[in-house]
């Protein structure tokens, strides 16, 4: 009986833990359940999240299996989760991401707490492709309920590596291009010292050359004065006894002798004609006067006047067109004018003398002209007629000196222009000459 009421109370005993048991057991249930309702609304909340992240996301548990994707994860790679969660990442699509050195990074984060930092991957991937993908991965810690984790973070980076690849190329063609720009300028650079050095050598030349041509000019000029004077003397004393000779014996002298003394006359007079066109020559550079604007109209007007009684007699036909305004020496452009009008004017054969004046703009100069309708010049003698004391016809037909032309060329040639002809027998003639343009000087070249 004893025994028995043991048993019995011994009995109660272990009823009583076994209550006290299952009561811990229900409290640690409930708690369980309340536990895993948390895990559960956290899950829900941490699932939304992801969801909502445009980069793509993988978590893999520590097999390296994949246990969640979120949408961006299928949108990028055309994948469906059937064919990707529970399966091994290295197994996925046509295993692309099955690279070794990958797999050592990944299999050493949760035992060794390491990460997985900015790895590339450039894969022909299934359906999306070729591409270049940046691949992130931290650890996420274990809980009770949670064993620990690998959150994979997948970037495409095609496009942007595309960009900085062309950015890359640009630069580099930039920095190319300027390298052989930097080179072409060093070259460009010395070639330009060289010629500012050769520029300077030519202008220290030309310095020394202007000096030169300037005395040879002065002395030039006082050898053609000394000249002048000395033979004019002389000639002046023989013309005088020639004259008086003439007066003296004009009743003694016979028709023969008389015509001797008027032939001497003549010669001295021409002699001293030509002494006066030397020294005159000899004074276009000399004597010139400084360069100013010029209204070439009211030079014209003044030489068509000084030639009134000439255009009378000969009852020529002359026009112009309006003239510019250019830098010039007046008293020279109105030589040069009277020249080759009076020339015009001279050899027009046996009818009446037609001349144009007229002026056009070309590259840098003002051209001028004067064009007649008389007997024309050989083309042979185009070059010669500019000489000195060059005649191409009989003294008695044409009267002259032979130096008006030469004077032009050297007047114009002042001026840094250029004079020629153009001519044939028959068909008149057109002179030219230029003369540089001066900026702001220009003037239009209306009909008149």
């Amino acid at each position: 009986m004893r025994e028995e009421g043991k048993s019995r109370e011994e009995l109660l005993a272990e009823m009583q833990e076994l209550q006290r048991n299952l009561s811990q057991l229900q409290a640690a249930e409930a708690k369980r359940e309340q536990v895993q309702e948390t895990l559960q609304k956290s899950l829900a909340f941490v699932q939304d999240i992801l969801d909502t992240v445009r980069e793509s996301l993988v978590v893999l548990d520590a097999d390296l299996k994949v246990v969640y994707a979120n949408p961006a994860f299928y949108r990028t790679f055309k994948v469906t989760p059937q064919e990707t969660e529970g399966r091994f990442i290295y197994d996925l699509g046509n295993r692309q991401w099955d690279i070794p050195r990958l797999r050592q990074l990944l299999e050493e984060i949760i035992p060794q707490n390491t990460f997985l930092d900015n790895f590339e991957v450039e894969h022909d991937f299934p359906i999306i492709g070729p591409k270049i993908m940046l691949l992130n991965a931290r650890r996420i810690p274990g809980r009770e309920t949670r064993p620990e984790m690998i959150l994979l973070a997948i970037e495409d980076i095609t496009e942007r590596k595309k960009a900085e690849n062309a950015l890359r190329k640009a630069y580099e063609e930039l920095e190319k291009r300027v390298e052989e720009r930097t080179r072409e300028l060093a070259v460009a650079n010395r070639e330009l010292q060289r010629e500012i050095e050769e520029r300077k050598q030519a202008e220290e030349l030309l310095r020394q050359k202007a000096l030169e041509l300037a005395r040879s000019n002065a002395e030039l000029e006082q050898f053609a004065y000394l000249v002048s004077h000395d033979l004019q003397e002389p000639l002046h004393v023989a013309a005088g006894f020639l004259q008086l000779l003439s007066r003296r014996y004009k009743d003694t002298l016979d028709p023969k002798a008389q015509e001797f003394v008027d032939r001497a006359l003549d010669s001295l007079g021409r002699l001293e004609q030509k002494i006066k066109d030397i020294l005159e020559y000899s004074r276009v550079t000399t004597r010139g006067k400084e360069f100013e604007q010029v209204d070439a109209n009211a030079v014209l007007e003044q030489v068509l006047k000084d030639l009134n009684l000439v255009i009378k007699e000969k009852k020529a036909e002359i026009t112009y067109d309006r003239l510019p305004v250019v830098m010039a020496d007046p008293s020279q452009l109105d030589r040069v004018f009277q020249n080759l009008i009076g020339n015009a004017l001279k050899f027009c054969g046996d009818k009446p003398p037609r001349v144009h004046i007229g002026a056009k703009r070309t590259d840098g100069e003002w051209l001028f002209f004067v064009q007649d309708q008389g007997i024309g010049i050989d083309p042979k003698y185009h070059e010669r007629i500019f000489f000195m004391f060059e005649r191409l016809h009989p003294r008695d037909k044409y009267p002259g000196s032979g130096i008006g032309l030469a004077i032009c060329k050297k007047i114009v040639e002042r001026h840094g222009g250029r004079i020629w002809v153009e001519s044939a027998p028959g068909r008149g003639s057109t002179f030219y000459f230029t003369i540089p343009v001066r900026p702001g000087l220009e003037a239009p070249a209306e009909s008149q």
